[in-house]
């Protein structure tokens, strides 16, 4: 038997990286997984990758209220119910924040922000998880599990302050769901991975990854499949008692 046997599960971001990695890992575990991304042929990809079973696929932009109002609307309609909510969808860069011009050596990239990309970015990640919890919440009658994704750049500050800020606000607003939804027998739990091999890695500098590994005790980055497991945990029954909590899978490079 599967730890997620017969159990709904949507998966935010699901169609690369950490989210694609989760979606095969609850279909092995007998979830019907429900992948959402804003590019609906990446999560198809996914699905098609996952075999048998009446998994999903849903486009959209996570930050849309009336995008993510439909999607799991869908949910309602297709399945009845819904047991796990991952969220997983974001990004590193934008448009105009400065990046590019902090790899030319400019000065601060908090410099060279742009207020519209900062906005953006917290948009995405804290508007988003908060628009589709909210949007979860009714379906999850029997109960759930909403994991969330931050990241060390949300407990340590590093990486640039609009992802840091966004990252940071994931855990605060985790622990207030879980508070919150705690009497409706709804678990809220974050996960704030350390430098993972994804694409969102693939797109930096191999200059700013480097001095991140030599300072990993376990002298690697992790895998995205690494990260999913820790989603899992927290998704099941093994995290029954879990609920306000974050964990850290980032080869000790912070410890708390």
């Amino acid at each position: 038997m599967g730890r997620l046997d017969d159990r709904v599960a949507c998966i935010t971001g699901a169609g690369s990286g950490i989210g694609r990695a989760t979606a095969e890992l609850f279909a092995a575990e007998g979830a019907i997984v429900v992948a959402q991304d804003l590019d609906s042929s990446t999560a198809e990809e996914t699905v098609a990758g996952l075999g048998g079973g009446h998994h999903v696929a849903v486009g959209g932009d996570v930050s849309d209220e009336e995008a993510m109002a439909s999607a799991f609307a869908a949910i309602l309609t297709d399945f009845g119910r819904l047991d796990v909510l991952v969220n997983n969808a974001g990004v590193f860069r934008l448009p105009g924040d400065g990046f590019d011009r902090v790899l030319a050596g400019e000065g601060p990239q908090i410099c060279h922000m742009g207020y519209e990309p900062f906005m953006q970015m917290l948009a995405i990640h804290v508007g988003g998880t908060f628009l589709c919890t909210r949007a979860a919440v009714p379906l999850m009658l029997d109960g759930g599990s909403v994991v969330n994704l931050s990241s060390i750049a949300g407990i340590a500050g590093w990486g640039p302050a609009h992802y840091a800020a966004a990252k940071g606000a994931i855990l605060g607003l985790t622990r207030s769901l879980a508070r919150e939804l705690g009497p409706h027998r709804i678990r809220v739990n974050a996960v704030a991975p350390g430098v993972i091999n994804t694409p969102m890695v693939d797109e930096l500098d191999s200059a700013m990854i480097d001095p991140l590994v030599s300072m990993t005790p376990m002298g690697r980055i992790g895998e995205a499949a690494e990260i999913a497991s820790t989603v899992l945990f927290l998704a099941g029954n093994d995290g029954a008692f879990v609920t306000g909590q974050w964990i850290s899978p980032n080869g000790g490079l912070i410890t708390c």
